[in-house]
């Protein structure tokens, strides 16, 4: 029917349409007459050309709102993305320590614990050190142990230290764990880990001589209380194990479930 009806507009044929076709051919019309409303094109054009400028200036009036709502989105997601920027903190500061401030704060990187993506960087910081099975929330509660403040800072060296001392008191745990249900197989895997554990570069590093005064008077390192540990699981020794996760000042009772509810264990229930 368009076709027909440009034909008899060229021509200026009189149109002598009926039934159907006369409907068709109406509404044709008033669709072209309500396209050409406000059109520019001078009235003396010819039809044909009439006719083309219509369809594009239909066609422009429908495309004119998808571009204004286009730009008004993008106004928006712009406006949206300052605001986000603006919010968020680098848990990375890109500094690191030197001289005695590093031996004192450690090594590494420089950590902001209020930074907006402190959960993630603390996990890629601190992921390759290994917990027992089933010690997802001893692994959480020092992660968490860093108070979310501006003015707070962690290298990357004390927390992952912070983080192996608490691994280290949780092996204990499942080694108590296993020994108390007969499982020689996670046993002997806990004994291995304890074992292994004082030459963890992470227990090695961070620590210092005498930093620690025991009952006898005699110092010891922050960490000195693994080499005993790790001896004591192998031996099978399991009040000596008792004893120097009591004397470790680094297991908290977050992290030994197990132990915390042993009454042989002489922090046993201890705030």
């Amino acid at each position: 029917m368009d076709d027909e009806l440009d034909r008899l507009l060229r021509t200026g044929t009189r149109p002598v349409p009926t039934g159907d076709d006369a409907r068709s051919l109406s509404d044709d019309v008033w669709v072209r007459i309500r396209l050409g409303v406000a059109d520019d094109t001078p009235a003396d054009a010819p039809a044909d050309r009439r006719l083309v400028a219509r369809d594009e200036l239909a066609a422009r009036r429908r495309r004119r709102p998808a571009r204004v709502a286009s730009i008004t989105l993008a106004v928006v997601l712009a406006g949206a993305g300052t605001a986000a920027a603006a919010d968020y903190l680098s848990t990375r500061t890109g500094e690191e320590l030197t001289g005695w401030e590093q031996d004192a704060g450690g090594r590494g990187e420089v950590l902001n614990p209020a930074g907006t993506d402190r959960a993630e960087v603390f996990d890629q910081v601190t992921g390759d050190i290994q917990f027992p099975p089933g010690y997802e929330s001893a692994r959480q509660y020092v992660l968490d142990f860093y108070p979310a403040e501006a003015d707070s800072r962690v290298t990357e060296g004390v927390l992952r230290s912070n983080v192996a001392r608490a691994a280290v008191c949780s092996w204990a745990d499942s080694w108590v764990a296993a020994e108390d249900a007969g499982d020689a197989v996670a046993l002997s895997a806990a004994t291995a880990v304890l074992t292994g554990a004082p030459a963890w570069p992470d227990i090695v590093a961070n620590d210092f001589p005498n930093a620690e005064y025991q009952p006898d008077g005699n110092g010891r390192s922050y960490n000195g209380w693994v080499p005993p540990l790790a001896a004591a699981a192998s031996a099978g020794d399991r009040q000596a194990l008792l004893d120097e996760v009591a004397g470790s000042y680094a297991c908290s009772h977050e992290v030994i479930p197990v132990i915390d509810a042993d009454p042989d264990y002489p922090m046993a229930g201890v705030r």
